[in-house]
């Protein structure tokens, strides 16, 4: 008697979904490092990244939107209890537990792996002669926001997860906004902090799904969010004819849409793995339009 093993197609292992966390976080690295490197080590980057900020250095948007949730709100206390509340809240809806500590904890380890990075580690020649001998890559301020959108979309069920993404990233375009406004920082200190803070939250395995078919079809569901999401910047740059705030809008897009796109553990239900006996035989029954296959139960096992 044969028998045959079919073997479960709908489990994926740990170490796969780990090492997917892992591309992704390493993917957004390489990402930092090279705006790091285009936009503040090469001339025509330095020159393109002040051009882009002084046509909002100082423009007085004292009545624009931002003005009123950007800036101030960024270091506001309320902003972080909101969040706290938020990630705690939705992290408890997607069942988490100890990972919730660990998002409460990440957004201020992105701030001050920020600002290490600023102050200490990497420099910004000055190509210029104008004496900019201050760093401000990347951006602390955007590292507390960005933190705690990514750590919001993270603690999220997955079928939250596309709306806060679609939510956050247009509130990180007008906090980037007010950035440049008030003269704090240029576009590609913006940039760097969202990268590197989106790149923190995947060390956070995501909300586990439902089955295989949601987990293979993530990276679509993550393109389809980060589109989305990037009309919000898009149309506010163009409407109000600050063109510098849009890379850094489609750059949060991306970033933050990578959570959602991360297919993270499989639901973790075990899919029983039959062996069935190959002596088998095709009973036609005159009432129905198909044929049914009778197995004989002496090879039948189930193995989990």
């Amino acid at each position: 008697m044969e028998c045959m093993y079919r073997p479960s197609p709908s489990r994926t292992s740990r170490a796969q979904l780990s090492l997917s966390s892992l591309l992704w976080a390493v993917s957004l690295v390489a990402a930092f490092i090279a705006v790091y490197a285009v936009a503040v080590h090469t001339e025509v980057g330095q020159g393109a990244d002040q051009r882009a900020f002084l046509s909002l250095r100082g423009i007085g948007a004292t009545a624009d939107l931002p003005h009123v949730v950007g800036l101030g709100s960024v270091t506001d206390l309320r902003l972080w209890l909101v969040s706290v509340a938020a990630i705690i809240g939705l992290g408890l809806m997607a069942r988490r537990r100890l990972s919730i500590v660990v998002l409460l904890v990440l957004p201020v380890v992105g701030i001050v792996l920020t600002q290490f990075l600023r102050d200490e580690l990497l420099t910004r020649p000055d190509f210029d002669g104008l004496g900019w001998v201050t760093n401000t890559f990347p951006s602390g301020h955007a590292a507390a926001a960005a933190g705690c959108v990514a750590a919001i979309v993270r603690a999220a069920p997955r079928s939250v997860a596309p709306v806060a993404v679609v939510a956050g990233v247009g509130w990180l375009t007008l906090v980037s906004q007010d950035l440049m406004v008030w003269g704090w920082h240029r576009p590609s200190d913006l940039i760097g902090s969202v990268l590197l803070a989106a790149a923190l939250m995947h060390l956070v395995p995501p909300s586990r799904g439902r089955g295989s078919v949601e987990n293979y079809s993530r990276f679509l569901v993550g393109v389809v969010t980060a589109a989305v999401a990037a009309a919000g910047p898009l149309v506010w740059a163009v409407t109000t004819g600050h063109l510098a705030v849009a890379p850094v809008g489609l750059a949060a897009a991306v970033a933050i849409a990578s959570l959602v796109a991360d297919r993270g553990p499989a639901d973790g239900r075990r899919v029983a793995r039959g062996a069935v006996g190959a002596d088998h035989e095709r009973i036609e029954r005159p009432y129905r339009s198909g044929g049914q296959q009778n197995h004989y139960g002496r090879a039948t096992g189930v193995v989990d």
